[in-house]
C-alpha cells in the first residue's frame, strides 16, 4: 500500500501500491511521529504460523535511498527476529517481536547488516508484519 508514485522493486518484480487502507492511513501520523521519519509506502507480510519465514536480507533496494528508515510493526504471534553483520556473520543479535512491537532500523543498518525471521516450531498463530518505508518516486 502507499502513495501512487511509491513503486517498489522487490525480488525482481515491480509492485504498484494499492491505495492506503483507512485504518493504516489513520495510523501513519502516529507512526511517523514515533519514528521521526516520513513514510509513503508499507509492505504487508503474512506469516500463517511458525513454518513461514523470511531469510537473510537487507532492505537496500535503490528506491529506498542510501540510509532508509524502515519501521516494522508486528501484529499477532510473537516471533524471533535476527540481525547479523554482513562483514562477520558470527556477530549477531536476536530479539523477540510480540504483538504491537515496533522495530525501527535506520542509518547504515541496511548497508552493514542483514536481518531474518526464522521458522519457529510450535508457533501456531498468525503474524502480520507491516514494514513502512519511504520509496523515492520513480522518475
Amino acid at each position: 500500500m502507499g502513495d501512487p508514485k511509491a513503486r517498489y522493486r522487490y525480488s525482481g518484480a515491480l509492485f504498484e501500491p494499492e491505495p492506503w487502507h483507512p485504518a493504516i492511513e489513520a495510523l501513519l501520523p502516529r507512526l511517523e511521529a514515533a519514528c521521526g521519519a516520513r513514510f509513503n509506502s508499507v509492505l504487508l507480510n503474512r506469516y500463517r504460523d511458525g513454518g513461514d519465514s523470511m531469510g537473510w536480507h537487507s532492505d537496500d533496494e535503490p528506491e529506498l535511498g542510501t540510509d532508509p528508515v524502515i519501521a516494522s510493526l508486528s501484529l499477532g504471534a510473537e516471533r524471533r527476529f535476527l540481525l547479523r553483520m554482513r562483514a562477520d556473520h558470527a556477530v549477531k543479535m536476536e530479539c523477540r517481536l510480540a504483538d504491537g512491537d515496533l522495530l525501527v532500523m535506520r542509518g547504515d543498518c541496511q548497508r552493514v547488516a542483514q536481518h531474518a525471521l526464522p521458522k519457529m516450531a510450535g508457533v501456531k498463530a498468525e503474524r502480520i508484519n507491516l514494514t513502512f518505508r519511504w520509496v523515492m518516486p520513480a522518475r
